[in-house]
């Protein structure tokens, strides 16, 4: 396992092993950071050689899931799974209705448009959008982390007029243009076919976990693995940690929540202010029933703070005077390690 290293401006080196960084740590030649994905890496304080080796990074994009994993030639540095954004359409329908709504009524609203706008050149739908643009914050950040020097995206094809489950597949296929012309302005990039990346797998016999939604590096990550296996001419896995990532989804201020509530009263609804100084998103640890747990605050009231886990489920409401705030709203992810059984942190905090 390697922790990434970056130089004193920020230019990202070749990764170094656990005990070194703790050298450099003890030594006050270097300090410890986390980026946005959660992932730890040390920053140096004293001016050190750039002199870097061959990184690759390769991606495997899928209409719900994404898989991530960076390598170099001799080992696997960081796999990695994204949850990508959904509902974003439900979203902008009741944003729609509830505009229209305001309308016939004394309130707030923005004016009607005309209805024979044109769309600008590339546009995307909002559904699309917000997973072409999640795809990108992943790679920008891992770029910024890791020397990388090559770019293995898999090409997605697929007939979905003569297939049953075309439709839902159809969704890689819009956005996969614009994520690819994005990603040449990083590094060079490599276009994989599907077949090619199962050969791969077989060859270098990489263990593939059908199960779609497993939170494992067998579900996604291991494809990214093939890959790479097949760029280097080697078998390049090897443990390292796993990260899950998902795309922590705004609730956006609106003027008061769509029913009713008791006594016909509309209470304000949405934004990220929250109360006892922590806001909807957050990562924060809370005593449950004795044990510590980790999440994200997602909900409000008098005394109490929700917790949502990684998929965006609340799963428990602790008391607000037993929630600490360990770090400000971002990426959401958790991490895994390989070496032991079950989650180690989740968003990559100890």
């Amino acid at each position: 396992m390697r922790v990434p290293v970056v130089s004193v401006d920020g230019k990202p080196l070749m990764p170094t092993t656990p005990a070194k960084a703790r050298k450099l740590l003890r030594g006050k030649q270097a300090i410890g950071k986390r980026n946005k994905l959660g992932i730890f890496y040390l920053q140096m304080l004293r001016p050190v050689g750039d002199k870097v080796q061959e990184i690759a990074l390769a991606v495997d994009p899928g209409s719900m899931f994404d898989g991530y994993v960076v390598a170099s030639a001799r080992e696997t540095q960081v796999k990695g799974m994204a949850l990508l954004p959904k509902g974003i359409a439900d979203k902008m329908i009741r944003r729609s209705r509830l505009r229209r709504n305001r309308r016939s009524r004394n309130c707030r609203r923005r004016a009607c448009r005309f209805n024979n706008r044109r769309r600008q050149k590339g546009w995307l739908a909002p559904s699309q959008k917000a997973k072409v643009d999640f795809r990108l914050k992943i790679v920008g950040e891992l770029c910024q982390l890791y020397p990388i020097a090559n770019i293995i995206v898999e090409d997605v094809k697929f007939k979905r007029h003569s297939k049953r489950l075309g439709k839902q597949f159809s969704t890689v296929e819009i956005g996969k243009t614009r994520v690819q012309e994005e990603l040449k302005k990083l590094a060079p990039l490599t276009i994989v076919e599907g077949w090619e990346t199962a050969e791969a797998r077989r060859r270098y016999n990489i263990k593939k976990n059908y199960c779609r939604s497993a939170l494992t590096p067998c579900s996604h990550a291991n494809d990214a693995v093939a890959m790479l296996c097949r760029h280097f001419g080697r078998n390049v896995d090897s443990p390292t940690s796993f990260f899950v990532w998902g795309a922590r989804v705004p609730v956006r201020r609106q003027l008061h929540k769509q029913n009713p509530q008791k006594g016909n009263v509309r209470p304000a609804y949405g934004g990220t202010t929250g109360k006892y100084g922590i806001r909807k998103g957050d990562f924060v640890e809370a005593k449950v029933k004795g044990k510590t747990v980790w999440g994200w605050a997602c909900s409000f009231s008098d005394r109490q703070v929700g917790l949502a886990d990684i998929r965006g489920r609340r799963f428990a409401i602790p008391t607000a005077k037993n929630v600490r705030l360990v770090h400000r709203r971002t990426v959401s992810c958790a991490e895994f390690n390989p070496t032991l059984k079950g989650r180690v942190s989740l968003g990559g905090i100890r």
